[in-house]
This record gives C-alpha cells, sequence and structure tokens, in this order.
C-alpha cells in the first residue's frame, strides 16, 4: 500500500431533496448538487417542484474531462506546443445508464479535445496525447469501474 498524499476533506449539507451543497477545499467555495430533465424524472421529481442543479454524476463525468483535459494541456506545454487562438478546448460526453436494481451508474466517458497548432507540433501533440491519460489522478480512479476514452480533434493552422 503507498502512502497517503493527501486526504480531500469536504462538508456536505443536506438541503431538502433532491439538493445537497458541498463545501470544497481550499478557501471553503460551495457548490450545489441536485437534478435536473432526466435525472429528475428517474426520481420521480415532479417538474415545477425543484430549482435544477448539476447532478453529483455530472460533476463525476465534468472532473474526469477537467483533469484529463488539464493533463492533456500540461503535457503539451513540457513539450512546448504552442496552441492556436481557441487554446485547448474539449467536448464530455458521460453515459449513464439505468442497472437492474434502477439505479443509475456512469458507465462511460467520452472526451475529444479540439485544438490547432503548426504543421511542425503535430508529432508532439500526437505523442502528448498518446501518453496523457495515464498520467490524469481521475482517470486512474474512475477507469477500473467506467470506461473512458479520448479523441482528438487536431487541426493545422497556417504559420503566422
Amino acid at each position: 500500500m503507498s502512502d497517503i498524499a493527501y486526504i480531500s476533506k469536504i462538508k456536505i449539507e443536506h438541503l431538502a431533496v433532491p439538493n445537497n451543497k458541498a463545501t470544497l477545499p481550499p478557501d471553503g467555495e460551495t457548490v450545489l448538487f441536485g437534478v435536473h430533465d432526466e435525472i429528475a424524472e428517474h426520481y420521480k421529481i415532479a417538474p415545477n417542484t425543484f430549482e435544477p442543479h448539476a447532478a453529483t454524476l455530472d460533476y463525476i463525468v465534468a472532473s474526469a474531462g477537467g483533469c484529463l483535459t488539464g493533463t492533456f494541456g500540461g503535457s503539451l506545454a513540457v513539450r512546448g506546443v504552442a496552441l492556436g487562438e481557441h487554446g485547448l478546448t474539449a467536448d464530455v460526453n458521460g453515459e449513464i445508464e439505468r442497472e437492474d436494481d434502477n439505479v443509475l451508474v456512469i458507465k462511460r466517458i467520452h472526451v475529444v479535445y479540439h485544438l490547432s497548432t503548426t504543421s511542425e507540433f503535430k508529432d508532439k501533440v500526437i505523442r502528448a496525447f498518446d501518453v496523457h491519460a495515464n498520467k490524469c489522478p481521475v482517470y486512474r480512479s474512475l477507469t477500473p469501474g467506467i470506461a473512458i476514452t479520448t479523441e482528438l480533434d487536431w487541426r493545422e493552422r497556417s504559420e503566422q
């Protein structure tokens, strides 16, 4: 067993069904968890009886996408890759299935990175893409139970 490097201490306050508030480190920022759309319908929460908020499932999907994108961005920076005017962006989709016991479970997360560089950086971009996922702590934490895939949408931009 490895040594503990960090203990994430988070306070959760149950507000009322379906909402909870989390207080996060390092500065006590709060985020609200709740339900919206299909998730509210799944839990049979009547429309117009709640204020919609991102669900905890949404935060897990966003966390995976955010960490992977940050890790990929760091891998590009280490290699000296100069990004185009729009930098690096990602579209992240989390597929959530209803299991036999009627519990919603994230089964798959797919991340599509969008970036442009001049052709001189293409090989470095591909090398960074090929190795980045295994350096991402959230990817490594979630992949035993969730299939996480990444895709690269690289566009060549003209020299300027």
